[in-house]
């Protein structure tokens, strides 16, 4: 196996290898050679990785003081930064932009797998391996947290980077998925800000590869893509927990959702079209949402918000398409498409759902009919095609056409999130109003 800058698989692969042989070894399952002889391919790299590994010896069973740790964590950081001082990376949130870091371009692949040989040896490979299977708020959790800023310093371009980020952020989803079904609501929170944390890093990492004139298209999807995905688990999730719990799980959807329209973003300035396609689709699947548990009042309105927000957001996507001057006519047509056929499934659902669910329909639909009603007269003065009307039942389409004019006359404000509740939800089932 040659490692090549980027190849972030085999990288990954390496250091599993040599993690697993350190532990194989120290634990008497298997020898130096036994080791080599079943992964021949990395041989040479390999064998005098483990010699370095086993003439370290075991640390003696003492723990060190709080006061130890701290030193020796800062005199470490000093010596990997070059004793330069150690500062906050400056990303806000999902926008701003990520400083390199130039002490990692003087380590060479040898100088960081000795590295992970050394942090590996000292932990105790089975400590490392245990701490994988760790939840926030267990013991060895920080070392599984540690692995992950080791991995993060392996080499690779800042997509790759953004890649081996995106992957902690679906441990981390993964974590609070398994706080969630173990009943742990006290350590729900330090999951959650885990989740944003990885996330903010891989947007960053994204952000950072933009400036940098590499191509991100592949990236910013996969991230839309599995931030599309996280909604749908949250939903489940938030459906378990107790009410101690909700809070965070409603942050975590902000978050998911912040992401996501931050990654879409990014795509729309290579693609707008693929970008109008993924959001096309996240509505899809709020819209199922809403049918699926169109009994119940509460995850309806949380559904509905979530699907006006993606509503809007396909006008941000029309505008960068505009704003590069490219397949604009193509977005417009498959947004109002889409849009007439969202407007017939909540027509459907708007006669099952519970008489106090049906002024939020009303709203969310009012809202979509006004953007598909402009699109539609875009679409006209540019002699392209256009959808016909949507097929809408008389009594719900009248409805509808109520809270136009409502709108119309000042009666409510547009936009997402902020019209489409009929009635007070449990606290911290949505999240905090805007001021």
């Amino acid at each position: 196996m040659k490692f090549v800058k980027g190849e972030e698989t085999d990288l990954e692969k390496f250091e599993d290898i040599l993690v697993q042989c350190i532990d194989d070894i120290k634990a008497g399952r298997s020898s130096i050679e036994d080791c080599l002889d079943r992964y021949p391919s990395v041989r040479e790299q390999l064998e005098p990785l483990l010699r370095i590994a086993l003439e370290i010896r075991e640390p003696p069973d003492v723990k060190p003081s709080p006061s130890f740790k701290v030193k020796a964590r800062v005199w470490l950081m000093d010596q990997i930064h070059g004793k330069q001082a150690v500062t906050k990376w400056p990303w806000s949130r999902y926008n701003s932009q990520v400083k390199p870091i130039p002490y990692i371009r003087r380590f060479n692949m040898a100088s960081i797998i000795l590295v992970i040989v050394l942090t590996f040896s000292a932990l105790g490979g089975g400590t490392a391996y245990a701490s994988q299977d760790s939840l926030p708020g267990d013991t060895l959790y920080p070392v599984k947290l540690a692995t992950e800023q080791i991995r993060m310093m392996l080499p690779g371009d800042d997509v790759a980077k953004a890649k081996r980020a995106l992957g902690f952020v679906e441990r981390r989803m993964g974590e609070i998925e398994a706080l969630a079904e173990m009943g742990r609501p006290q350590d729900m929170s330090l999951g959650v800000q885990g989740y944003d944390d990885a996330l903010n890093m891989t947007l960053g990492r994204i952000d950072q590869a933009s400036n940098r004139g590499l191509s991100t298209g592949n990236i910013t999807a996969r991230v839309a893509e599995a931030t599309t995905r996280h909604l749908s688990v949250l939903d489940a999730v938030y459906s378990i927990v107790p009410g101690e719990a909700k809070g965070a799980i409603a942050h975590a959807r902000n978050v998911s959702e912040t992401g996501r329209e931050n990654a879409l973003a990014a795509l729309a300035k290579d693609n707008p079209v693929r970008a109008a396609e993924m959001n096309l689709a996240a509505m899809e699947g709020r819209l199922n949402r809403v049918r699926v548990t169109a009994q119940n009042v509460e995850a309806v309105h949380i559904a509905l918000q979530q699907l006006e927000a993606m509503a809007e957001f396909n006008e941000e996507i029309s505008r960068i398409a505009q704003g590069i001057g490219l397949n604009t006519t193509e977005v417009e047509e498959l947004v109002a498409e889409a849009t007439g056929k969202h407007l017939e499934v909540l027509a459907e659902v708007w006669e099952i759902v519970p008489e106090q669910a049906r002024p939020g329909i009303e709203r969310a639909m009012a809202n979509l009919m006004i953007h598909h009603q402009r699109r539609v007269q875009k679409l006209e003065e540019k002699g392209a095609e256009f959808p016909p009307s949507p097929a809408i039942p008389e009594r719900v389409r009248e409805r509808m056409e109520e809270r136009i004019r409502e709108r119309e006359q000042g009666g409510e404000q547009g936009g997402p999130g902020g019209s489409t509740s009929p009635e007070p939800v449990v606290p911290g089932g949505v999240p905090p109003e805007k001021p």
